[in-house]
């Protein structure tokens, strides 16, 4: 668990009032078949969506309170990927996608047991960790929000409160109906955290490192669903939460009895129009201009270009009686609005030219700066 989790979201969801309803209206969507079955398509395409929309919000650089000592402090710093990261990630993908295919070939019951029991455990901490920053207004004693510390074997350090503890074993529960019995509505709790926290994490460091990932994705995508049966019989054999399931029809046969999206579909995208949402708030900063929705501009446009390629997907799955691998319609969309915007507002050298800071470390800058001055001192 890291520090973040001893935070609470509320400073930095104070100018984001959306922020909440979307997270209340997925939660509906998630436990809304139990009661009624909405056409799959729709709940397919409002869940993902919604996803995207808060994860990105989330990802936003801003202020949260600390519980255990009542200060704002910055929100953690993101997980920028390299130029080398994203031009990599399609092969490194190809070769996990074709071993696993392997591997259910020979192995699936000992695959899905172990990879089964890995992915449980870690969708209990991806739960958690949406769960944790909730509990913590209303636990707030001291000793509950300290922030621990222990250095454990293989894992390295790691760090949490007690209310991160309280949440682990709060989702634990759920964890344990999942492995057991693989239930839909368990798998879409983790689903969901996995994506939430995936763009809320991860930054894809500038627009260019963005278009190269989408671009190599794309074909990546085209080659394992359209050339190969490998992707389809990896997501059809893994017993794991790498996808969203969508009741459809609970009187069809029970492989026919549900629809479903990779989180790839969801995540992917994501990232991208994250970084879009950041760059517009970053340039409204730069401006002095109060951050309102009005100034989400490529956020915006790229929202509803994955919606666009969202519905077009389902359009062409139905029309076809097939799988139909999502990023053939989600990138040209998203990477499609985003320059479309840019040639319209006249920023399209601005916008290929985006790139995100790296974090600065600061003990190591003021480090530095006592050097020199020590040395100047000399």
């Amino acid at each position: 668990m890291s520090s973040g989790s001893a935070m609470s979201l509320g400073v930095n969801a104070a100018n984001q009032p959306l922020v909440a309803p979307a997270g209340i209206f997925l939660l509906v969507l998630t436990f809304l078949p139990f009661v009624y079955t909405l056409p799959y398509y729709v709940n397919m395409i409002l869940q993902a969506s919604t996803i995207v929309f808060l994860g990105s919000h989330l990802s936003i650089p801003g202020k949260q309170t600390n519980q255990e000592t009542g200060e704002e402090e910055d929100k953690p710093a993101l997980e920028l990927m390299s130029r080398k990261d994203v031009m990599q990630f399609p092969i490194y993908g190809s070769c996990v996608l074709f071993g696993m295919y392997v591997l259910f070939k020979f192995y699936k019951d000992l695959a899905n047991l172990l990879l089964g029991l890995y992915f449980t455990g870690l969708g209990v901490l991806a739960l958690a960790g949406l769960l944790s920053p909730f509990l913590s207004p209303f636990l707030r004693q001291s000793w509950m929000n300290k922030l621990r510390s222990h250095d454990l074997p293989l894992l390295g350090k790691i760090e949490y409160t007690i209310v991160d503890l309280i949440s682990i074993f709060m989702c634990s529960g759920v964890g344990y109906v999942y492995y057991t019995t693989h239930h839909w509505c368990t798998n879409n709790l983790f689903g969901v955290s996995f994506s939430i926290r995936g763009i809320e994490m991860l930054s894809l460091g500038s627009f260019m490192n963005g278009a190269i990932l989408l671009s190599g994705l794309f074909f990546y995508d085209i080659f394992w669903v359209f050339g190969t049966d490998v992707m389809v019989t990896v997501a059809k054999s893994f017993q794991a939460p790498i996808k969203l399931v969508f009741p459809r029809d609970w009187d069809a046969p029970k492989e026919q009895q549900f629809s479903m999206l990779g989180l790839g579909d969801i995540v992917i995208p994501g990232l991208f129009i994250a970084l879009m949402l950041r760059m517009d708030v970053h340039r409204a900063q730069a401006a002095g201009k109060v951050i309102s929705e009005g100034v989400k501009a490529y956020f915006y446009t790229n929202f509803i270009a994955y919606i666009l390629g969202l519905v077009t997907t389902v359009v062409f799955m139905m029309w076809f009686k097939a799988a139909q691998p999502a990023l053939l319609y989600l990138v040209p969309a998203c990477l499609g609005a985003a320059c479309l915007t840019a040639l319209v507002r006249g920023e399209v050298t601005a916008l290929f030219a985006w790139k995100e800071e790296e974090p600065e470390d600061k003990e190591g800058d003021k480090d530095n700066k006592d050097k020199v001055e020590t040395k100047k001192t000399e």
